[in-house]
């Protein structure tokens, strides 16, 4: 099930501009937000941590209008939308931007702007596999791997397609089955997918991968269990949100989700660090990410 959310009249401050002297003080904007995902879950369950969080989505907006400079509406909120696509899953957006102006046609009150508009794509998160996955993939040799919270399958679908032989688990029924679809369209028939609600049975085949991919999930109590189910040479790919994230932008809403400056580190210390990472590329959030072999 579809649906959309709606902010109005949101005032940021931006470097936004057509001169030099424009983008060396502050614009203040006026922003106003259209936004469809699946409400499904949020719907089925009544709960609001499965809603679009109108908060967060604010201090994405408020937070790209003030550390991007560029000339034109236009270019800000290409830049805002990318960042609403990687950091929520929205399926499509609709911005509109709009600032006061001082031209001789429009007056002291006259007003500019600009709507823009898109749809997710292939390449933006929830599409797209880890780029620390495939960064990185060169390393592993083909065998099987374990993808863990594999939601719709963006790495589970990927590594499937790349040669290994995939186990992919979740909690979420809804998600598997439309990476079951994926997978079928595909022609895959190597990749296993199984409900599991690793809190509840944090257990996994020990000795059994040469991969593991966890990608934005954290469940710290699985991590001995992750350690112990990758073969001796295999491979851990992991990424997640650091607290920093919940600190700018509220997300995830519990900080339990999220990992302190060097947690990663301590959590899988008896594996060999071949890859560690703290902050934040290009446009992703705040996250920890580690490739680490036993």
């Amino acid at each position: 099930m579809d649906g959309s959310v709606l902010i109005r009249g949101l005032v940021v401050d931006s470097h936004c501009g057509v001169t030099p002297e424009e983008r060396a003080s502050i614009q203040e904007l006026n922003v106003d937000a259209t936004i469809t995902y699946d409400m499904s879950q949020a719907v089925r369950g009544d709960e609001i941590t499965d809603a679009v969080d109108y908060e967060q989505v604010c201090e994405l907006l408020k937070d790209v209008a003030c550390t991007k400079t560029s000339a034109l509406l236009e270019t800000l909120g290409s830049h805002m939308i990318s960042h609403l696509f990687e950091m929520t899953e929205a399926q499509t957006i609709a911005l509109t931007l709009t600032k006061k102006t001082r031209s001789a046609i429009l007056g002291d009150q006259g007003s500019i702007g600009t709507t823009i508009s898109a749809q997710r794509r292939e390449g933006q998160k929830g599409n797209r596999p880890s780029s620390l996955l495939t960064t990185h993939l060169a390393l592993i040799p083909r065998g099987r791997a374990l993808d863990i919270a594999t939601g719709r399958g963006r790495n589970a679908l990927f590594l499937a397609q790349a040669g290994f032989d995939v186990d992919g688990i979740d909690r979420d029924s809804e998600a598997l089955a439309a990476c079951e679809k994926h997978a079928t369209h595909l022609g895959l028939k190597n990749l296993s997918l199984k409900k599991i609600d690793l809190e509840q049975a944090p257990l996994i085949e020990e000795n059994a991968y040469d991969l593991i991919v966890n990608t934005y999930y954290l469940q710290r109590d699985l991590a001995p269990a992750m350690a112990k189910a990758l073969k001796v040479g295999g491979i851990l790919v992991f990424e997640t949100f650091l607290i920093e994230n919940h600190h700018r932008f509220n997300h995830p809403r519990r900080t339990e989700f999220c990992l302190k400056p060097n947690e990663l580190l301590n959590i899988f210390r008896d594996l060999t660090v071949l890859f560690y990472q703290e902050g934040v590329v290009d446009d992703s959030p705040y996250l920890a990410r580690l490739v680490a072999t036993k």
